[in-house]
């Protein structure tokens, strides 16, 4: 089932990147590449193998960052941020 969805997910990738590259209205483009980032988003999930912790955290920083200009009640940018600062190798302890 998941090779089937990957395939209409990379169908629909192409069209939200052919839409995205063609439209000129500046709030309908940023909803496109939002749905974009989306799919990247289930390509990520649904790939063969572990989950890519990295790859994920990173695809949803991409999604948080960019729909916080859609959302102007819901501070989105900061929950990246969080996200961000979580997924960032923690300093090794220094032994005394």
């Amino acid at each position: 089932m998941h090779e089937q969805i990957l395939q209409l997910v990379s169908q629909a990738h192409a069209l939200t990147e052919q839409g995205a590259a063609q439209e000129t209205n500046q709030w309908e483009r940023k909803k496109l590449v939002l749905a974009d980032l989306s799919l990247h988003l289930v390509q990520t999930a649904l790939r063969s193998g572990p989950l890519d912790a990295r790859d994920l955290q990173q695809r949803l920083f991409a999604i948080l960052t960019l729909a916080d200009g859609l959302l102007p009640t819901v501070d989105l940018k900061l929950t990246a941020e969080v996200l961000f600062a979580a997924s960032q190798p923690k300093p090794a302890a220094s032994k005394s």
